[in-house]
C-alpha cells in the first residue's frame, strides 16, 4: 500500500508477499507494525527453489484434450480487493458489502476458510480442495480449480513470449495462515494466488525490507520495476488472472485468480 496516498478509516489492508517455497504453506503470518501494511518482514536470503526431477504435474488441461477460454478477471472480484481505503459512509457500507460478496463466492468455489463466510456454502476447505502441480517445472500449492487456468497460461507464455525469456526460481501459492487484517481474507488461503520471484518482481508499495528493494527506486512504472516481461502479465490477464502491479501496492510479483472457475475449460 502507497501510505501516503491512503487515509486509514476502516483498518488497513495487509497484504502477505511470501518468498516461502510452496511446501511451506502453514507459517504464522507476520504482526501487524504500526497498523501499516503488511508485508514479509524476513531478512534472511531466499533459497533457491529445488531442482525437481518428476515435478507433480497436477491436472494438465492440455493432456485432457480441452483448451481455456479467454477470459477478464470478473468486476466484482477486482472491485472487492482494491486497496482503496473507503472515504464516507456510504463507501465503507459499499465496500463492507463487496467484500461479503467477494467471501461468499470464494467459499462457493474455493472452500470454506474458517472465519470467513459460511461453512454450509461449502464444507470442504481450500486446503482440502488443492494440489501440488507444476509452473514452469517449479512445483507450487494452488486449489485444483483453477490449475487448468494456470497451464493453459504456460502453454501460452512458452509460445507467445519465447523473445522475453524468463524462468521463475522460486513460487509461493495456497497458506494456511490468513495476511489480512482488515477483516478480509487473503486470496493466498483459497490457493487462487501465486507469487513468482518475490526478490525480482518486488511489492514497493509493501513495508521494509520489500520497499527498500533496489527495483523500487526512482520514478518507473511497475513494469519496469520487475524482472519478469511484461509479455507474462499480458498472457496471464488473458485467462482470468488478476495483477496486483495494478494496485497501489504495486505488488508485481502476484497474480490472483479473479475469473470465472467454471468458465476456464472448454471441452
Amino acid at each position: 500500500m502507497a501510505f501516503g496516498r491512503l487515509a486509514v478509516i476502516s483498518g488497513l489492508v495487509a497484504l502477505g508477499c511470501s518468498s516461502r517455497l510452496p511446501a511451506q504453506v502453514d507459517e504464522e503470518p507476520k504482526p501487524k507494525a504500526a497498523l501499516l501494511a503488511q508485508a514479509p518482514t524476513e531478512t534472511a536470503p531466499i533459497a533457491s527453489a529445488p531442482t525437481q526431477t518428476a515435478a507433480p504435474a497436477g491436472r494438465d488441461a492440455r493432456s485432457l484434450g480441452s483448451t481455456c477460454n479467454e477470459q477478464a478477471p470478473q468486476e466484482f472480484l477486482v472491485r472487492a480487493h482494491m486497496n482503496r481505503a473507503p472515504i464516507s459512509r456510504k463507501d465503507v457500507k459499499e465496500s463492507l458489502q463487496r467484500r461479503a460478496q467477494s467471501i461468499a463466492y470464494r467459499t462457493q468455489h474455493y472452500g470454506y476458510y474458517r472465519g470467513f463466510g459460511l461453512p454450509t456454502d461449502n464444507p470442504t476447505s481450500p486446503l482440502k480442495n488443492s494440489e501440488t502441480t507444476a509452473f514452469f517445472d517449479i512445483p507450487v500449492v494452488l486449489n485444483r480449480a483453477i490449475i487448468p487456468a494456470l497451464k493453459c497460461v504456460e502453454a501460452q507464455l512458452r509460445k507467445e513470449c519465447r523473445e522475453h525469456a524468463y524462468q521463475p526460481r522460486i513460487l509461493s501459492g495456497l497458506r494456511r495462515k490468513n495476511t489480512y487484517f482488515d477483516g478480509d481474507a487473503s486470496n493466498h488461503v483459497y490457493g487462487i494466488a501465486i507469487d513468482i520471484d518475490p526478490l525480482d518482481n518486488p511489492c514497493c508499495g509493501c513495508v521494509k525490507p520489500w520497499s527498500s528493494n533496489e527495483r523500487c527506486r526512482g520514478h518507473r512504472t511497475s513494469f519496469e520495476r520487475m524482472r519478469m516481461p511484461q509479455c507474462w502479465v499480458t498472457v496471464f490477464e488473458r485467462f482470468g488472472f488478476y495483477w496486483l502491479g495494478h494496485d497501489v501496492l504495486e505488488d508485481t510479483m502476484h497474480f490472483e485468480f479473479l475469473g470465472d472457475p467454471d468458465r476456464i475449460v472448454t471441452h
